[in-house]
Parts: structure tokens; C-alpha cells; sequence
């Protein structure tokens, strides 16, 4: 009998938690007696071991700091990826932060692969090498190989020649987040768009690539929805009425941040009497000046938050019954107003016209300042290209489209069902299997054929 293979898995992102530890994934694991260890944030271990312990998943913690080495290669692989988000993004918030090595380092895979090795050889390896030693993983997940904790444990891992897999953690990292500093022996995307940006921009060989779709849409497709009745109860809504969803860019990504409250404003104006707003703040970031408003019979102002309370919105995990609810407020949402964000995906895999808002509310501001910034970036690209959404570059564009979309929600339906295609890639509850079989895959495992 073979002995208990081990997986360690990384939780370091909050977003982790719903894109992979919420899903099937593990128990596609542990029916395979695989011993999983999930190393999380310390402080939030005590939430991974409420959530996991008594499912026998082994929960430990490291350190976050960031040593000079991780500090250097980070700023190396910004520079080394010369993408239109990151030209942005060095005019903004990088302020110039290697504005002259992007042509050089951009357009150079010599130059990117000795950066690389230059890492191997600096890069500390003491971060995991206990747990490595007490465990003896038979492989690593990384699951968002950008990180700077998922990459220590990529290197730890190949240094021991430990089966590693890495994945993409979201649709805009491969052109916002600085090149992937160590290349895993298995990279999972969630779509072909992505695919042939790791080939193009960051050198990784097309035979190490898998193509798994979303894991936490499986969820969307086998669980029962909440009746309206029930939905609009738990947010205290009228379940006559039609809902808006309008989904603020936040604090984060807009300094002095009187847009989300414009667009509010035009909202309140524009809407018919027979909607409802529901004003959904970033799970991760704040609104301070929507935050101070209480909710009314106009507008119900929600902050999502898991089953334990957090100071900071910023640290929370985005968990299973965070997710169930944003699924049920798009599957009963008339219509999704958006700053840039993936609930523009969301909400078409919900089949909800989407506004994407485009415009600074009421003000005038320069476009290194303003929100339509965002929309330039690569990522957005193939949603403003598919015709499933409308773009909002003005006032007056933003009451058009509201009042078209409110009118005929059958409008652009062939691009919301084309914005799946996309960024989806398969909608059929596998996306999870898919993943666990690559997993038992790297530990020799193969289990039953992933397709």
C-alpha cells in the first residue's frame, strides 16, 4: 500500500479562499487520501481552522514580510512586462517605478530568463523548508503564482525538485501584475485568452499550460438560487421591484474618490420609481463616503463580510456563503452597473445586462485621475469587444443605456452568452474536477482522466 501523499496549498489572497478552497476541489483530495495542507495568513489561521480542521486539512502560517530579494525581483518583473495596463499603471500609482527598463527587460526573453535565474540563486529558502521537512509534500499548489508567498514556496519547491503546479489567479494578472518570476512544472488558467498571454508575455512553454475554466462557477450551476422572496427578505428589499446592482470601484483605484458617489447620485436620478438599488461595496475596499450612508427605500447599502468580523475590509475572506449571496443577487438583479471589475463576468454568466461606468459621476477629472483609465486595459478588451456590455463614457450615455436595458433586458444577450465563451472557457461543472485531477496528476496520481 502506498504511503499518504501530502499537498501543500497556498491561501494568501483573499480571494483564494472562494476561487479554490470553496469549491469541490478538495474533496476531490481527500476522497483520494491525499493530506492537504493549506498555509494561510496568520491573521486569519484561526477562520482556516474554524472552516477546514475538523475535515482533517492540516492549516499552517508563515510569515508575510518581504526581505530586499523579494522587494528587488518584484520591481524586476513589473518592469519586465510591457504591457498597455502597466504603461498605465507606471504613469499612476507606480510614479515612473521602471518606466526605462519595460522597453528593455519587455522585449527580451535572454534578458527575462537571466532575471530569473538571478532570482534562483538570491531568493532565501528557509520560508517553508520546516513544513517541507515535517510533511514531505509530494507537491505544491501556488495558487496565485504572482504572490510574493507563492513564489518563495515555488522556489522552495523547485529546489527540492518537488511536482510543482501554479496558477493565475485572476483575468487581469498576466498584464498588470509583473511577469511569473518562477516558471511551475504545471501553469493553470482559466481560459484561452490568458493561455496565450503566459506563451506571449511571460515564456511559459504551451505544453505546461492547462486550460481549466472557473472553479467557482461549478457552484453556480448545481446550487438552488434563493426564491425572491427569500433574497429580499435577507437584504430587507422589496421584492416588487426591479433591482439595480451597482457594483463602486472604490477607494483603492480612485484617489479623493467622488465618482462612486456621482454615479450613485445619477443612479437616484435617472432609475425608475419601480427600482431598487443595491449598492454593493467592494468585498475588499472601502467607499468611505457611501459606507457613512444609511440604507433607505431607495437605496440598501451592503457591505459583504464573512462569518467573523474584520477591521479592515482588506483582510477579510471571500467565502462560500459570501459567493452563494453575490450569485443570488445577480440571478435576481435586472441590471449590473460596474466599475471595473469581474462582476462583469459575474453577471453575465447570469444572463444580467451590464453598464460598465466609464464616467466620473459628476466631475471632470484628467484620465490619469479618472476611472475610464481602467477600461484601457488589456484585460478589458475582450468584454468591451464582445458587444455583451455597454460602455458608459458619459452622463448622458449612462441614463441611454439604463433606460434601454430596463426597457429590453433581452438586449446584447448573444454578447453576455459570447463574454462566458471567453472568459469561462467551459461552463459545465468540471472546472473543479479539472483542477483536482491536474493536482493528483503532479503527485503521480492521475485518478480518472481530466478532460
Amino acid at each position: 500500500m502506498r504511503d499518504q501523499q501530502t499537498i501543500f496549498i497556498t491561501s494568501f489572497h483573499p480571494l483564494i479562499m472562494r476561487n479554490i478552497l470553496a469549491t469541490p476541489i478538495l474533496d476531490y483530495l481527500l476522497e483520494k487520501n491525499v493530506r492537504v495542507v493549506v498555509f494561510a495568513p496568520e491573521k486569519t489561521k484561526f477562520y482556516f481552522e474554524w472552516e477546514f480542521e475538523s475535515r482533517g486539512v492540516i492549516v499552517e502560517s508563515v510569515s508575510r514580510a518581504l526581505s530586499w530579494q523579494d522587494r528587488l525581483f518584484r520591481y524586476l518583473s513589473l518592469a519586465a512586462l510591457n504591457t498597455r495596463a502597466l504603461a498605465i499603471k507606471r504613469k499612476t500609482e507606480l510614479e515612473g517605478s521602471g518606466t526605462w527598463l519595460a522597453p528593455i527587460l519587455g522585449r527580451s526573453r535572454v534578458l527575462r530568463a537571466f532575471v530569473r535565474a538571478l532570482e534562483r540563486r538570491l531568493m532565501p529558502r528557509d520560508r517553508f523548508a520546516v513544513f517541507i521537512e515535517r510533511y514531505r509534500p509530494s507537491a505544491v499548489f501556488a495558487t496565485d503564482v504572482q504572490h510574493a508567498n507563492d513564489v518563495r514556496l515555488l522556489h522552495e519547491a523547485r529546489a527540492r525538485r518537488i511536482p510543482a503546479v501554479g496558477m493565475v489567479r485572476s483575468w487581469d494578472n498576466l498584464t498588470s501584475k509583473g511577469f511569473i518570476r518562477v516558471i511551475p512544472d504545471i501553469l493553470l488558467v482559466n481560459n484561452e485568452v490568458v493561455r496565450e498571454e503566459a506563451i506571449r508575455l511571460h515564456d511559459i512553454p504551451a505544453d505546461q499550460i492547462r486550460v481549466v475554466g472557473i472553479p467557482h462557477y461549478d457552484a453556480y450551476l448545481t446550487n438552488r438560487r434563493s426564491s425572491r422572496e427569500e433574497f429580499f427578505k435577507r437584504i430587507s428589499g422589496d421584492p416588487a421591484k426591479r433591482l439595480i446592482v451597482f457594483a463602486p470601484t472604490g477607494d483603492r483605484y480612485l484617489s479623493n474618490n467622488d465618482v462612486d458617489p456621482g454615479i450613485l447620485a445619477a443612479l437616484r436620478e435617472y432609475a425608475p420609481r419601480d427600482c431598487q438599488i443595491l449598492v454593493r461595496l467592494p468585498p475588499h475596499d472601502s467607499v468611505a463616503s457611501l459606507e457613512k450612508l444609511a440604507s433607505d427605500a431607495r437605496v440598501i447599502i451592503e457591505r459583504p463580510a464573512p462569518p467573523y468580523a474584520t477591521v479592515n475590509p482588506r483582510k477579510i475572506e471571500f467565502d462560500f456563503e459570501m459567493d452563494r449571496h453575490l450569485a443570488d443577487t445577480l440571478a435576481h438583479a435586472s441590471l449590473v452597473i460596474s466599475g471595473p471589475s469581474t462582476i462583469a463576468i459575474d453577471a453575465a454568466f447570469f444572463d444580467a445586462p451590464i453598464i460598465l461606468a466609464a464616467f466620473d459621476g459628476f466631475a471632470v477629472r484628467p484620465y490619469r485621475e479618472s476611472v475610464r483609465r481602467y477600461f484601457d486595459y488589456e484585460h478589458h478588451q475582450p468584454i468591451l469587444a464582445s458587444g455583451g456590455a455597454r460602455i458608459a463614457r458619459t452622463v448622458a450615455e449612462f441614463r441611454r443605456y439604463l433606460n434601454e436595458y430596463l426597457a429590453h433586458p433581452e438586449l446584447d444577450r448573444a454578447g453576455r452568452k459570447k463574454i462566458v465563451a471567453t472568459e469561462c472557457w467551459r461552463v459545465d461543472g468540471r472546472s473543479s474536477h479539472r483542477v483536482a485531477e491536474a493536482l493528483l496528476g503532479a503527485m503521480g496520481n492521475l485518478g480518472e482522466k481530466s478532460e
